[in-house]
């Protein structure tokens, strides 16, 4: 080998090389590989929407990461369990065991006060409850597993859209009393905080600002796709995913015509479904956290015209694109492919809250045949997370770029 080809071949492996590393999340990211996540939470976690927004992200951005994702959220359920049977109990150990213990969780997340509150104007008895179920919870967590617990703070109440079983549309002033008291609990057991109250909160009064009409709670009481993405960002960002995406730099030489191509390896789009634009320009924070940046380098002054995979051309500078384009954006392949996989999870989770809602829970224990039924929905189960797995894997970009003259 020449000298100049050793050259080339230097340059080509640190080049690619940091490609490569650019496309590894940060290292320090709290889920594990093996992890067996279980969301524990009221209605606004059975709603299945944060936890499959973040199932999403940990499989496009971690795929090599095998973590199971757990939702056990129970609709009217309070830290002391609700009305309902079999969910009420003291400090919720009447379903802590069956829902959440006895799944052999490794991180446990803890989503409860919006129902705790009563709806009603603030009662320091009632906040006493709250507090006492929320360290029975913690702490019984702490003796029987090895879980690494996340409390999160109530999210925001809009009381221009009080429901008419609410006494009060000044409810969130209340939980602005149990998302401080979760927050000393969380510190005196020593056990991380994840704001969701106050992150929610200012979301939603900065979006009215723009649009007064606007609201991610219909209802007054439960988050839709924009809260509910909001929700999944402050999560992920808590545990450590980078809070402007991915970057990948790459130097380009063009053609003679003033052309050039590249193809690389990235992780498909994140968010799906898309916030709306109220949502993206007051908290830019979520789709930021799933975007995939490409800088090119190298490349004379000018315009030029950029094409993602088979998306529309978009004209950029030569300064924008040493800036970084969202190829994750432009590509029109990329999106179909992680909407599909958004289909799949929620899927995935609506499939597992029927074999524990309606099999598990009110029938295990009085057919035979329950244990079949329930292993037959394991079955399921594993196929979709096969099928989750291979559509996660990083997508490929194709990069076609043409000078204008």
């Amino acid at each position: 080998m020449n000298l100049r080809r050793k050259i080339c071949s230097i340059f080509l492996l640190i080049a690619f090389g940091a490609v490569a590393a650019a496309q590894q999340p940060a290292r320090d990211f709290a889920l594990r590989d093996g992890d067996r996540v279980v969301f524990f939470g009221d209605s606004i976690t059975e709603q299945r929407l944060y936890t499959t927004y973040i199932e999403h992200y940990v499989l496009t951005r971690y795929p090599d990461r095998r973590i199971t994702f757990i939702n056990v959220g129970w609709g009217g359920d309070k830290v002391t369990g609700n009305d309902c049977q079999p969910c009420a109990g003291v400090g919720g150990l009447a379903r802590i065991k069956r829902d959440v213990i006895d799944r052999r969780p490794t991180v446990v997340t803890l989503l409860f006060g919006m129902n705790d509150g009563q709806y009603k104007d603030f009662d320091p008895a009632i906040l006493k409850v709250y507090e006492d179920g929320l360290t029975a919870i913690i702490r019984t967590l702490k003796a029987q597993t090895q879980a690494r617990i996340y409390v999160m703070t109530p999210t925001v109440y809009d009381g221009t859209r009080r429901p008419a079983w609410s006494h009060t549309d000044r409810y969130n002033e209340v939980l602005d009393r149990y998302s401080e008291a979760a927050k000393r609990i969380a510190a005196r057991e020593g056990v991380p905080i994840i704001d969701l109250h106050e992150a929610t909160t200012a979301a939603l009064r900065e979006a009215k600002q723009i649009n007064a009409s606007y609201t991610f709670v219909p209802d007054g009481v439960h988050p839709e796709a924009d809260g509910q993405l909001l929700m999944a960002a402050e999560i992920l960002r808590a545990w450590g995913a980078p809070p402007n995406g991915m970057e990948l730099t790459r130097s380009l030489t063009l053609s003679g015509d003033g052309s050039a191509t590249l193809t690389l390896n990235a992780p498909l789009p994140w968010p799906s479904p898309i916030p709306s634009e109220e949502m993206r320009r007051t908290r830019p924070l979520i789709e930021e956290i799933g975007r995939v940046r490409l800088k090119l380098n190298g490349l004379p002054a000018g315009r030029y015209k950029v094409r993602v995979d088979d998306g529309d051309a978009v004209e950029y500078s030569a300064q924008e694109l040493e800036g970084g384009i969202p190829i994750s954006a432009l590509s029109k392949e990329a999106r179909e492919a992680t909407d599909k996989l958004a289909g799949l999870v929620r899927r995935r989770a609506d499939l597992f809250f029927l074999r524990w809602r309606q099999i598990e829970v009110p029938l295990d224990g009085q057919y035979r045949s329950v244990s079949q039924v329930l292993s037959a929905f394991d079955a399921l189960d594993a196929e979709i997370t096969a099928q989750e797995r291979t559509l996660a894997q990083p997508h490929q970009y194709r990069i076609s770029i043409a000078r204008l003259p």
